[in-house]
């Protein structure tokens, strides 16, 4: 990010250890004109993160960084090269860039790619973005990046709301998520952890975030957890859920989620039915 007190020398000597994630403050930029201390083009993170801030991008901008993501020069942005625009928004919202790099490998964005494609493609939908598509809309993706923060838990949250809305999770997308909610990297999801994905079903939902994470705190959602282990664990009752487990019933549970509301005061009456 910038640094707001307009000092570039201490700018510069608190940059990260990512140093490609930092950039210049605004002041130096204006001096730069559109070249970097080293005489050469402003980087694509660069641009977007001067977009991100004041949220212009013009023409000529759009232009240079659709020539920059199609790597190919095939006159066309595909999805295999979706992940780089994906990464460099990312990394100009001072995301880690290592953590970012370290997803893109493991496919941990394919829900911002798919987004990112629907918000493009609607002229001929042949799965590509051609230049005038992208130096049209982008700048209005980029607009509706400014109010939110793509993490890894808002994309989990993002393709939860996806798949509730069409009824849909594929396998790609079942095994991002288990990767997220694996947060010891253990190879399973242990009870634990499991309230982070009753937690993210609710924001999906609707839920007031700030009241989830109270009632997480607290432990309000203890009922739900003991239903989804139920759901999932029934193959060698350990307690814990493995990626095949994951993968082959979270779209049932998902899918059986949309046609009721969970909520945190009706852990209690439930529980309290039950035990009668």
């Amino acid at each position: 990010h910038f640094d707001s007190s307009g000092d570039s020398t201490r700018h510069s000597e608190t940059r990260s250890a990512h140093t490609h994630t930092v950039t210049p403050p605004r002041g130096e930029a204006a001096r730069m004109g559109n070249k970097t201390s080293k005489g050469k083009s402003k980087s694509s993170i660069y641009l977007l993160s001067e977009a991100l801030e004041d949220g212009v991008l013009d023409k000529k901008e759009c232009e240079a960084l659709f020539n920059r993501y199609d790597a190919d020069k095939s006159g066309k942005i595909e999805r295999h090269e979706i992940q780089r625009i994906v990464g460099d928004i990312l990394k100009a919202k001072g995301q880690d860039a290592q953590e970012v790099d370290e997803m893109i490998k493991l496919g941990g964005f394919i829900n911002y790619e798919k987004q990112l494609f629907e918000f493009f493609d609607k002229k001929d939908k042949d799965g590509k973005i051609d230049k005038e598509e992208f130096v049209d809309k982008f700048p209005q993706y980029v607009g509706a990046l400014i109010k939110k923060t793509i993490k890894g838990e808002e994309a989990a949250i993002l393709t939860l709301s996806q798949a509730m809305e069409d009824g849909t999770l594929d396998n790609a997308e079942c095994k991002q998520l288990f990767k997220q909610y694996d947060k010891d990297s253990s190879g399973a999801i242990e009870r634990e952890e499991i309230k982070n994905i009753i937690g993210d079903i609710l924001k999906a939902k609707g839920q007031d975030t700030k009241e989830v994470d109270e009632m997480m705190e607290i432990g309000g959602f203890v009922h739900y957890e003991q239903q989804l282990f139920k759901h999932f664990d029934s193959g060698d009752k350990d307690g814990k859920i493995d990626e095949q487990e994951f993968v082959s019933k979270f779209p049932s549970y998902v899918a059986s989620i949309c046609k009721k509301d969970i909520k945190g005061d009706e852990a209690g009456p439930t529980e309290a039915k039950n035990a009668k």
